[in-house]
């Protein structure tokens, strides 16, 4: 996490960061967030080397914890709708009234979106289920290449299904809801892998799903793709990471437990802001996510607009995304 921009620019949060200083750090050997032990004043000493750049990047592990949990929270699903992360009733000081009033301000656009995305499950496969996926036309989703190719490869034109023991073929479906502590589900079947960009291109794959779901209820609606115009002005903009994030190794352990509280596989939003757009049709996002959020959406706050396809990310730097208008130009090479 680049700690001297996300304390410098964003001075509403800055403000309120500073503003709650005491609330937010634990006193010594209180509990709260493991590793911190110096109070109010390492908080404090912490946040003006950030904000002046002299901070260096693990020096402090509990004051970076309380940043990072604090400006970058990662929100559970419950009915479609938002609600508080799952380590709220532990987290000193409570949560951001800043990013509760952004995300107040977007409640409309989520309700919306969040409904359009999916947990992608397996069947006749090793894993139960790996990634996410959202509707970008009214029969087809949107997901990542290196998700897709773990249930479907390309043959000739066409991508089938892979095979699986026992004359069988790996089965791919999307169900809608996977909320944390609800049992419901609205799953379709995914009847088709119609494409996955080669290598060296894009990480992205469109999957053909059934109308209904298994109920009988339509598919969700397709989220819109951002414009070209609009990307490329959309730098210190907030965002919205819809998924399903997954525990990593990859990731630091103990990182993972606090901000998800061992709570995995289920249905999540997470804030951030865009920090860069590229010109090879990336976007870079600091938004808290983990390997299960291959796939997810990344929603304008303001708009509601789908700005790219969440693919990876370097732990500490930056997240990955492709570009909407990418998303929008291979769709239309299908419909």
């Amino acid at each position: 996490m680049d700690f001297q921009r996300i304390v410098s620019a964003d001075e509403e949060l800055l403000i309120e960061l500073l503003d709650r200083q005491d609330e937010l750090a634990p006193a010594p050997g209180e509990g709260g967030l493991e590793s911190f032990g110096g109070g109010v004043d390492s908080l404090s000493g912490g946040l003006d080397r950030m904000r002046e750049g002299t901070y260096v990047e693990g020096e402090d592990p509990g004051v970076e914890a309380i940043v990072r949990r604090f400006t970058r929270p990662v929100f559970l699903v419950q009915d479609s709708t938002v609600t508080p992360p799952a380590d709220s009733a532990t987290f000193a000081g409570g949560e951001s009234a800043v990013i509760e009033s952004r995300m107040h301000d977007a409640e409309a656009f989520l309700k919306v979106a969040i409904p359009s995305v999916g947990r992608i499950d397996l069947a006749n496969h090793a894993m139960d289920w790996c990634g996410t996926g959202w509707m970008v036309h009214p029969e087809i989703a949107v997901t990542n290449r290196h998700v897709a190719e773990l249930f479907a490869a390309a043959d000739g034109s066409a991508f089938p299904f892979r095979a699986a023991e026992g004359g069988r073929f790996v089965k791919a479906s999307i169900d809608w809801r996977r909320e944390y502590a609800r049992p419901g589900e609205a799953v379709v079947r995914v009847e088709e892998v119609l494409w996955i960009e080669p290598d060296g291109g894009p990480d992205l794959a469109l999957l053909r799903v059934r109308a209904s779901d298994e109920d009988g209820n339509p598919a969700p609606v397709p989220i819109t793709l951002m414009s070209q115009a609009d990307v490329d002005d959309s730098v210190g903009s907030w965002v919205s990471v819809i998924g399903y994030p997954a525990q990593s190794p990859y990731n630091d352990l103990a990182d993972q437990q606090r901000i998800f509280d061992g709570i995995y596989g289920v249905k999540r939003v997470a804030p951030g802001a865009v920090m860069a757009v590229t010109p090879d049709g990336r976007l870079h996002h600091d938004a808290t996510t983990l390997g299960g959020n291959s796939g997810s959406v990344v929603m304008d706050m303001v708009t509601g607009q789908a700005v790219g396809l969440h693919f990876g990310g370097f732990e500490g730097d930056r997240n990955m995304a492709v570009q909407a208008p990418v998303v929008a130009d291979r769709l239309a090479t299908l419909v």
